[in-house]
């Protein structure tokens, strides 16, 4: 069968002619408040504001300016998230659904899996970080700390099966520095070539199995916890800190250690270990 000029035309016109209203007709303000509570996952104290919503090829759609808030305190601002899904997984009991997300010159991609038999939505996935400048990133800028800066990498897996939610990851940040609320040993700001975490986040406790910092100034090791309940200045820190300070750094608090730490850390006998409780806005430090 012999196929006219004449209708490859009409069947490429009818094509473009649906997908323009496609697009213009595109319902962006219902989307956004659907989107807005999917995103959420009826969690409410998470709250998701979404500037504008548009379709994109290959098929999907685009968020612009997705705000993430969790009580009503800014986490992190997306400029844009993009949402796939897989075209046959739309056939089967569970949706898969690809996603990047663009921010602070960096991104946030990977792939979910949505499954909704069970009644109750369950959602699994995992993703890649690769290049985001924490610097100014709201969630981060909260810490026992007036500015963090440095490149984030790294990789996480996340689930919420009902009312259990947990993310777990293994994050790498790279030149850094941090600048402290309050000085530590006489020590206001720190530097680091790199920054290991591995991370459990379990509904409302952060775990930190382990951290590891490795700088020009110090290396550092750090494991505990931080309970994320109630007010974000107020949330209770459990932390358990080891500090091997190297030369420069050493004679700058060697007088504000005691004789005894000195001693030991000189002969490579020992690091400085000390404990973080209290809470955020007013973290308490003690020697082990």
């Amino acid at each position: 069968m012999k196929i006219s000029k004449k209708s490859i035309f009409y069947t490429i016109y009818i094509v473009a002619i649906t997908g323009i209203f496609l697009y213009f007709l595109f319902p962006s303000d219902t989307l956004k408040i659907y989107l807005a509570y999917r995103l959420s996952q009826g969690n409410p104290d998470v709250t998701i504001n979404i500037d504008r919503v548009s379709p994109v090829i290959p098929p999907g759609i685009s968020l612009y300016n997705v705000g993430i808030k969790h009580q009503n305190k800014e986490l992190v601002d997306l400029e844009k998230l993009k949402l796939m899904p897989g075209i046959l997984s739309l056939f089967s009991d569970k949706t898969t659904l690809n996603f990047k997300g663009y921010v602070n010159a960096g991104t946030i991609s990977g792939r979910a899996e949505l499954d909704d038999r069970s009644g109750a939505q369950e959602v699994k996935g995992d993703g890649r970080i690769s290049g985001i400048q924490v610097e100014g990133i709201p969630a981060l800028q909260r810490l026992p700390a007036d500015n963090i800066a440095g490149v984030l990498n790294g990789d996480f897996t996340f689930a919420n099966v009902g009312s259990d939610r947990s993310l777990a990851g293994k994050l790498t940040l790279s030149k850094s520095k941090i600048e402290l609320k309050k000085a530590v040993f006489n020590v206001k700001s720190l530097e680091f070539r790199d920054i290991d975490a591995d991370l459990i986040l379990e509904n409302d406790t952060l775990t930190i199995k382990q951290t590891k910092a490795r700088g020009n100034q110090l290396d550092a090791d750090l494991t505990g916890t931080i309970a994320l309940a109630g007010q974000t200045g107020k949330h209770a820190m459990n932390l358990s800190v080891s500090v091997t300070p190297h030369h420069l750094l050493l004679a700058k608090i060697e007088k504000n250690i005691p004789m005894d730490f000195l001693r030991n850390i000189k002969a490579g006998e020992a690091a400085i270990s000390f404990k973080i409780d209290g809470t955020l806005d007013k973290p308490n430090f003690s020697l082990n």
